[in-house]
């Protein structure tokens, strides 16, 4: 067992000072309540004693608040629009490119198979929304955007009405749809927390409890339902983690700072560009107070008028007035602060700053490159996990329905596996300068430590696809007698590093 310390300002027992005091303890009038400096309470840190409860609980009283402040500024704070956007571009695109790899019980390419699995899927695609106007793709950027905004998304697998467009259907929630009532048949050992049915041992969600207002006369209506028929989607931060945190989180105040000091600004550099006018009057009974209510030439004009941008106050006789300089708004600091803040948005959200602001006056090549590709690795967990965890699962119980109702997947149950091997296209990252990205590729292939294939992996594109849309190009120029064959390669850039690298500087242009 651990010796307990002495008390502050005790003596040792050889009548010494204490040993807490030879080890460093601080003088009187400084306060250290931990061994770690990052716990102790200086004078600059006041009062700070943040929460230290379960998460859960953290979010189920902070989260509601959290989503609301979030959709108000994705409505009415271009940053925060622009952001939503960006990432559901960079990450979802025009939605993943699917390609089918089943094979035959001896591992060898099944290509009937496949070539059936894709064109089936593809044509559920277009209609897999329940009400059947959204295309699956869709539903991914949809996904996305619920992520970024409440932090997580809710699908729930269901049956459309028409069933000649089959027996699965996907349907996105709201969060604020998951209900806390507790309805009829809730497992034993379990508990319900903000809508989720979880065992209490392990945490493992058993099922989703729902409710939702229809008709005209707005009746609530809840139901339980399992969770494998459920898929709930957000980025984990902690161990037994319930429901999802928005990536806003830490930037809502200070994008309200900079919305409410970006209106202060322009109200006064509106303020500052009017002209403001006085009519003097010989009359010393006409003034401003003989022109209210009773008076008949009141209702001839306003008390104030205007005109355009000019302000007209009517004074007494041998009444003056001074004019204060106008100010320069917005002052020196506003660009600066904007600045500041949209980098503390874009750190928040991985983005790069540039893509957030739109802002490209200050970058090169070199550093547009190296943002890019800083980006492109933050892009890899959000894809990867759209990819486990909304892609993959729709597509196997898509095919599980499609082997109950199909003949074309014989000894799916029994090896579910090898006709459940797909690959997932995602979306590829713009190339910040083609022409020295293909030398290199070229280069790259040549040289045999990059294949074709890669290169139109990572662009987004089925290289499939691309052999059959060369291979129909040949056809089509035979067809007309036109020679298709593919002509050199453009030596524009040499490769000479001197050269590649000469004129790079912010705002020039390479040659």
């Amino acid at each position: 067992m651990w010796p307990a310390p002495l008390p502050a300002g005790r003596a040792s027992r050889r009548g010494g000072p204490s040993r807490l005091r030879r080890a460093g303890r601080p003088a009187s009038g400084q306060v250290r309540a931990a061994g770690y400096d990052g716990a102790s309470s200086p004078r600059g840190t006041g009062n700070w004693v943040p929460a230290n409860a379960d998460f859960n609980q953290i979010l189920g009283m902070d989260s509601a608040h959290m989503r609301a402040r979030v959709r108000d500024l994705v409505r009415n704070f271009p940053p925060f629009a622009r952001a939503v956007n960006a990432l559901v571009a960079f990450t979802v695109g025009s939605g993943s490119r699917f390609q089918s790899l089943a094979t035959l019980p001896d591992g060898t390419p099944d290509m009937p198979a496949r070539k059936r699995i894709e064109d089936r899927f593809r044509a559920w695609m277009e209609q897999a929304d329940v009400t059947g106007r959204l295309h699956f793709y869709e539903l991914q950027q949809l996904a996305k955007r619920q992520e970024c905004e409440c932090g997580e998304y809710i699908l729930r697998f269901a049956r459309p009405r028409d069933r000649r467009r089959g027996l699965l259907a996907l349907q996105m929630h709201e969060p604020e749809n998951l209900s806390s009532w507790r309805i009829q048949g809730q497992e034993p050992d379990s508990d319900i927390w903000q809508g989720i049915e979880y065992d209490i041992w392990t945490g493992e969600p058993l099922a989703y409890h729902f409710q939702t207002v229809f008709g005209w006369e707005r009746q609530l209506r809840t139901w339980r339902e399992p969770a494998c028929n459920v898929l709930h989607g957000f980025q984990t931060l902690r161990p037994g983690q319930l429901r999802g945190v928005t990536p806003f989180a830490p930037a809502i105040l200070m994008a309200r700072d900079m919305g409410d000091y970006t209106t202060a600004e322009l109200g006064a550099a509106k303020m500052a560009a009017k002209w403001l006018g006085f009519v003097r009057s010989q009359d010393p009974s006409f003034s401003q107070l003989t022109r209210g209510l009773g008076n008949p030439a009141a209702c001839l004009r306003d008390e104030v008028e205007n005109l355009e941008d000019l302000t007209i106050e009517y004074l007494n006789n041998n009444e003056d007035v001074s004019f204060a300089p106008p100010s320069q708004r917005p002052g020196d600091s506003f660009d600066r602060f904007v600045r500041h803040t949209l980098r503390m948005v874009a750190i928040c959200l991985d983005l790069p700053y540039e893509i957030l602001s739109g802002d490209y006056t200050s970058i090169n090549y070199s550093t547009s490159k190296a943002s890019r590709n800083d980006f492109a690795m933050f892009l890899v967990p959000h894809q990867f996990r759209a990819e486990q965890h909304f892609i993959r699962p729709v597509f196997r119980r898509w095919l599980d329905y499609e082997a109950l109702t199909q003949d074309y997947l014989p000894g799916y149950w029994q090896n579910k596996h090898r006709y459940q091997r797909a690959m997932w296209i995602p979306a590829g990252m713009p190339s910040v300068d083609p022409l020295r990205d293909g030398k290199a590729q070229i280069d790259s292939i040549n040289a045999g430590i990059l294949s074709p294939q890669m290169v139109i992996l990572g662009e987004g594109r089925d290289p499939e696809e691309v052999v059959e849309q060369r291979a129909s190009w040949a056809r089509l120029c035979a067809a007309h007698g036109i020679d298709a064959t593919t002509g050199a390669v453009s030596t524009g850039l040499a490769s000479n590093p001197a050269r590649l690298g000469a004129s790079e500087s912010a705002g020039t242009a390479p040659k």
